[in-house]
């Protein structure tokens, strides 16, 4: 008889859990994994105790007699899935937050895991937009079986040329907009069913590298060799489109070029845009481009990507090609661009058509130089980068929640139709940059800088329920001193705000449709709500008359005028909205100058106004905060009522407004005014401390990518773990144990291990298993290890070598797999 004590049939176990089997006859005991491997062999006894080791599926206990023949037979499933587990617990609840935010935040603007139907297949991706899926990728491939698709698409739709397109979205019955604006270069493609489109930004230039790139990650966690030699030349043409299309290289500089955009985003500067009158279009002979580093080291990391799979299918001579193509490019690059502390963001290739945008450009680091850290730069060059963003973190701005900007310091001017300051790509703190540094650190000796980072991701996460949002504020604005001059709109108001009675109102209008469900808990008077005064009409002595309401139902005003004679740079509104339409729109503000011109502006739910009833707070415009919750109540029909301060700036401020017109929407809204404010300043809202702009799923995968091969150290130097680089790299941290299992569900790969520091007994041990068969491990030594004594794997003692990276200590051996093995790591302390 067999038996497992304890476990119940058909229960699961996992990599390096211990079990206790029973065995009632004598013989030798065998254990087999889910690939035919054995990894224990033993003589029978009434009890044995076990490490579970091996690949993934299905094992098989035998009990066979002294002749071979089988006595006993039991099978039982291993089951593995990513985790990390340490003694602090930050770092296993901060794979919790990013698992979580991956899954959760994508956002619908950018279609997170969606599905989209080509030519008679239905494709899945992370996201639908190719880099943005390919960067999701990057943390998803640990926890989704799901991967050839999002890059499958993007290859049987590639344009002849070798162009990949960038994203893929739903399309309606008609023509839009966007097929008059991309036609020109043949930038958008509509399928054959009518019911998606595909479309490339046409200043982008980095969607072929990434695409390859999204090929190599795949292919690793996949290990589907013929699917990769189906895609190769899908690769190669895209590569090979990059340095032959007009739109892409740069003669001159013999790099990718682009339009001047904020590093990889997909719109350039007012300036620039003005050439097309577009900020994403561009045109081979009129956009003024240049040479941004990131497009050409995402580019030359892609060449080395193909030049190993290539190698891996046998196709050497073109390896060799792409090898020797990135190291020219690279050549090019660091001669044009390296200013030997990091990479400068954008050299034009006509600099006299740059004008000023109110930064010094030669000292601005952007995004792309964290990414560079991961591309294969040499070693000095990363030192310097980190050394770069340290030195930032040390000078941070006020308010600032890291070094991870997008750009620093950010655009003062050119921006701002897409990008206020400290907001987004101008300026914006980014988990994107806070996970590729910290993967950069991580592999370049300043370990305990990186989990400096990956601590203070966490604690971002607490602050924000738990989720780890992509970009952040930048900075605190300063608020400015303003002049504010509230309105008084007693003559004006129409309706009351209370379930007064009606023998209490009169012929007055109670609040919408006479309802009790009201508003009867705002203050009224002279009250400051969101930082602005507001003159609120005093009910007991205007005859309960407190808002002015606009609405085409019966009984209500159309249109009312306010007259002012008044000068404002701005104008504040309290309000709110109720049973707009389907295009949001519930009135709109009409300012009439002493000119005779004048201005208009939609009030439009979820951009500028809510409903009163569970009240939101409605979007940044242009990447400016005009609008907030400014006060919350309630009464006996809903718990969080509220109204909405909303900052219209007046695009004349040098033009006195004669009066406002306040209009009804055409569609079945209802909108009340309660306040009006005039101000001497633009407006200003604090900002959200969160904002605006990626996908969260990318910045959470940028940390997890940091987290396992960082941290915990798993790097797949083949595919599916056959291969392993493992480097914990717990002893940086104040963990004294830690537990990591680092997986690919779409193949089954895996590494698993245990990680003990007796500090007292001068001991690290690992336990380690996995599906694979080579293990090199690149420990790092805790700061008092003076050198390693010796390494014992159950009785037999291990070659090694030491090495030093910066400050920090490592020790290298190699273990062969499937394993499971106990590694005793001695060293002796510092005097």
């Amino acid at each position: 008889m067999l038996a497992i004590r304890g476990k119940r049939h058909g229960e699961r176990l996992k990599p390096l859990e211990r079990i206790v089997l029973e065995v009632a006859e004598e013989g030798i005991v065998t254990v087999v994994d889910g690939q035919g491997r054995h990894y224990y062999r033993q003589p029978a006894q009434a009890t044995l105790e076990l490490i579970i080791g091996g690949s993934a599926g299905y094992h098989h206990i035998t009990l066979e007699d002294a002749a071979g023949h089988q006595l006993h037979h039991l099978q039982f499933m291993v089951d593995v899935e990513t985790t990390i587990q340490e003694q602090q617990g930050d770092m296993a609840e901060l794979l919790q937050m990013l698992l979580f935010t991956m899954l959760t935040q994508g956002g619908d603007d950018w279609g997170a895991a969606s599905y989209v139907r080509y030519q008679g297949r239905i494709y899945s991706f992370f996201v639908r937009w190719l880099r943005d899926h390919v960067h999701v990728l990057k943390g998803m491939k640990y926890f989704s079986p799901v991967l050839k698709d999002g890059i499958e698409l993007y290859r049987d739709s590639q344009r002849a040329d070798g162009m990949i397109w960038d994203n893929v979205y739903p399309r309606g019955e008609q023509p839009s907009y966007w097929d008059t604006r991309f036609a020109e270069g043949d930038f958008i493609r509509p399928f054959e069913d009518g019911l998606s489109e595909f479309k490339r930004i046409p200043v982008e230039a980095d969607v072929e590298y990434l695409f390859v790139e999204g090929l190599y990650y795949t292919w690793k966690a996949v290990n589907d060799d013929g699917w990769l030699s189906d895609s190769l030349d899908a690769a190669i043409k895209a590569l090979e489109y990059c340095m032959s299309d007009r739109y892409r290289w740069s003669t001159k500089y013999q790099l990718i070029k682009r339009g001047y955009t904020i590093d990889t985003w997909d719109f350039q500067s007012e300036e620039d845009a003005r050439v097309l009158h577009d900020a994403m279009r561009i045109d081979p002979d009129k956009t003024h481009f240049g040479i941004m580093f990131g497009d050409n080291t995402g580019y030359i990391a892609s060449c080395g990507y193909l030049a190993e799979m290539l190698e891996h299918v046998g196709r050497l001579e073109e390896a060799a090609r792409y090898r020797e193509r990135a190291s020219e490019m690279k050549e090019r690059l660091d001669a044009l661009s390296w200013n030997g502390h990091f990479y400068t963001h954008h050299v034009a290739e006509h600099p006299e058509c740059r004008r000023h945008l109110g930064v010094d450009e030669a000292s601005q680091v952007s995004l792309s130089n964290a990414y560079s850290l991961n591309r294969r730069l040499s070693h000095e060059q990363c030192v310097e980068i980190i050394r770069t963003y340290q030195h930032i973190r040390r000078t941070l701005p006020e308010g600032s929640p890291g070094e991870w900007y997008t750009i620093y310091p950010p655009f003062q001017t050119g921006f701002s139709n897409h990008d206020s300051t400290w907001q987004y790509m101008n300026g914006g703190v980014t988990t994107i940059v806070a996970g590729e540094l910290a993967h950069g650190a991580f592999a370049h000796g300043f370990e305990r800088y990186a989990i400096d980072i990956l601590q203070r991701v966490h604690a971002l996460g607490k602050q924000h329920r738990d989720v780890i949002y992509s970009t952040y504020t930048g900075a605190s604005l300063q608020q400015p001193a303003r002049q504010f001059t509230p309105i008084d709109l007693a003559d004006y108001a129409n309706i009351d705000i209370s379930g007064a009675s009606d023998s209490e109102r009169g012929k007055v209008r109670g609040w919408f449709e006479n309802s009790d469900n009201d508003l009867h808990e705002l203050p009224y008077g002279l009250q400051t709500m969101a930082d602005i005064p507001f003159a609120i009409v005093d009910p007991t002595i205007n005859g309960r008359k407190v808002g002015l309401a606009v609405s085409t139902h019966a009984g209500y005003a159309q249109h009312i005028a306010i007259p002012l004679s008044q000068y404002a740079a701005s104008v504040y509104f309290l309000h709110t909205t109720s049973k707009t339409g389907a295009t949001g729109i519930g009135g709109s503000i009409t300012l009439h100058y002493n000119d005779g011109t004048t201005y208009t502006r939609y009030v439009v739910r979820g951009k500028n106004v809510s409903s009163w009833w569970f009240p939101e707070e409605p979007v940044p415009e242009d990447g400016k905060k005009v609008a907030t919750v400014a006060w919350r109540g309630k009464n006996d029909h809903c718990p969080n009522l509220g109204v909405i301060a909303y900052g219209l700036d007046n695009p004349h401020p040098e033009r006195r407004i004669e009066n406002i017109i306040l209009s009804a929407s055409d569609e079945p809204a209802y909108w009340a005014i309660l306040g009006i404010t005039l101000s001497d300043q633009p407006v200003y809202f604090p900002p959200n401390t969160v904002s605006f702009g990626i996908p969260d799923s990318w910045g959470a995968a940028a940390v997890v990518y940091a987290m396992i091969e960082g941290l915990a150290g798993v790097v797949d130097q083949g595919q599916a773990y056959e291969h392993v680089l493992l480097s914990p790299r717990w002893s940086a941290t104040a963990s004294q144990q830690a537990s990591v299992s680092v997986a690919y569900p779409a193949s089954q790969g895996y590494i698993a291990y245990t990680y003990q520091h007796n500090q007292e007994e001068q001991l690290l041990t690992l336990e380690l298993t996995g599906s694979g068969t080579i293990c090199d491990c690149h420990l790092l030594l805790p700061e008092e290890a003076q050198k390693v004594l010796k390494i014992n794997n159950q009785g037999k003692l291990l070659s090694f070598v030491e090495s030093s990276l910066e400050q920090s200590h490592y020790v290298d051996f190699r273990m062969t797999l499937p394993g499971p093995h106990v590694v005793q790591i001695y060293y002796l302390e510092r005097a």
